[in-house]
């Protein structure tokens, strides 16, 4: 009891630094990284790690398929909503091949009994309450959570798993609105409790629902306006074990969230495609909190990137080709310094700005997307922008 609180005083603690930290579980089986937002994403069906120590599980008719691209698809995530934001999700990944460990599974079906896959699957459900405590504590608990995966399904959508089935879509809104199937729902306490006092109906399918808010960004959902409900032809996934014991659908638990179902093409299957997931996922996720709980970012906020061109400071040329110079312009300021992150949030380098305003592009960094944080000769900073180097 002593170490679970102990870590969880750190993560309380690290709120107030800028940068994303992970925490590892045995044998790094499982990962936690740190975040700042009001957004808790797990990520059970990812991994690639097969330790000869752990059996492959055979225990009641496993599921064993991976869940493809959904860790590259999740780091992401996490560097559009930092860039826009200058915030992090928490995200917790099992880094275990699914024939080796399903956290999506009770400890029985998921671990097969063996000794080092049920430390992996307590290890793993432990961050994510520690994750949600953490977010909960910060926001009031405005938390959302989201057990991501990934689908095969002919249709390519996306799938919003809400504990609901899918025939229990196919029914009225007036239905759906009564108190039984409200007690049904992964976002319970929302549907009690929302800042436009939507019913559950519409925070599953009116026109301010995730699913919708996909949609507008032109990634098929369902349920959505749209696409009410999945069809009693149509293969849905509805919401796993994750979905029902980290979400207010367990009686013992606040935070609201749904299991998200990417399909392969066009948001999984290659980079480019993940990282404009990425962009439109991130739009979706802060209008929804905004929309549904007035959240308000923490002191993280403060972070996020200015883009005002008419601050006192303005650096060009931006982008910058590689292995040129940036210029710094309009500030009365002397003996700048500055640092360069990439989109994770890690230093790639940094150094002092010469008398003639100028900041070397080096070797250091490759063409992509980084943030330069400018700061003063007392070390606070007076701008942070987005660098694009090609």
């Amino acid at each position: 009891m002593k170490k679970v609180l102990s870590l969880f005083l750190y993560l309380v603690l690290s709120q107030t630094q800028c940068f994303s930290q992970t925490l590892y579980g045995t044998n790094n089986y499982v990962e936690y990284q740190v975040g700042t937002l009001p957004i808790v994403i797990s990520v059970p069906h990812g991994g690639l790690i097969t330790p000869t120590q752990i059996p492959d599980r055979t225990c009641n008719d496993p599921t064993t398929v991976t869940d493809a691209y959904t860790i590259e698809t999740v780091e992401q995530i996490k560097a559009a909503l930092f860039l826009a934001t200058g915030c992090y999700p928490h995200v917790i990944i099992c880094n275990l091949k699914r024939t080796k460990l399903d956290c999506n599974r009770t400890i029985a079906d998921g671990a097969c009994d063996n000794v080092r896959a049920i430390t992996a699957w307590n290890e793993y459900h432990n961050f994510i309450t520690m994750a949600q405590n953490t977010a909960n504590l910060r926001y009031n608990n405005k938390t959302l959570f989201i057990d991501l995966h990934g689908h095969g399904h002919a249709i390519q959508r996306i799938e919003l798993g809400y504990v609901l089935s899918g025939s229990d879509l196919e029914l009225s809104d007036a239905t759906l609105n009564t108190t039984a199937y409200i007690n049904q729902s992964s976002i319970k306490n929302l549907a009690l409790n929302n800042s436009n006092n939507y019913t559950h109906a519409q925070l599953l399918r009116g026109p301010s629902s995730f699913g919708t808010l996909l949609a507008n960004e032109g990634l098929l959902a369902v349920p959505s306006t749209q696409i009410p409900f999945p069809g009693s032809a149509n293969s849905y996934f509805n919401g796993g074990y994750t979905t029902e014991i980290h979400t207010c659908f367990n009686p013992a638990v606040t935070t609201n969230g749904f299991q998200m179902e990417l399909n392969y093409d066009g948001v999984r299957n290659t980079t480019s495609n993940r990282t404009l997931f990425a962009e439109k996922f991130k739009n979706v996720v802060l209008n929804y909190l905004n929309t549904h709980t007035n959240v308000v970012l923490g002191s993280c906020a403060s972070l996020a990137i200015d883009e005002n061109k008419e601050s006192e400071l303005i650096m060009y040329p931006n982008p910058v080709k590689f292995g040129s110079q940036l210029f710094i312009k309009g500030t009365t300021f002397n003996n700048l310094r500055y640092r360069i992150f990439n989109s994770l949030g890690q230093e790639i380098t940094h150094g002092t700005v010469n008398n003639g305003n100028e900041i070397d592009v080096n070797c250091t960094l490759n063409k992509g997307i980084y943030i330069i944080s400018i700061l003063n000769t007392e070390g606070s900073e007076i701008k942070k922008l987005k660098l694009i180097i090609n």
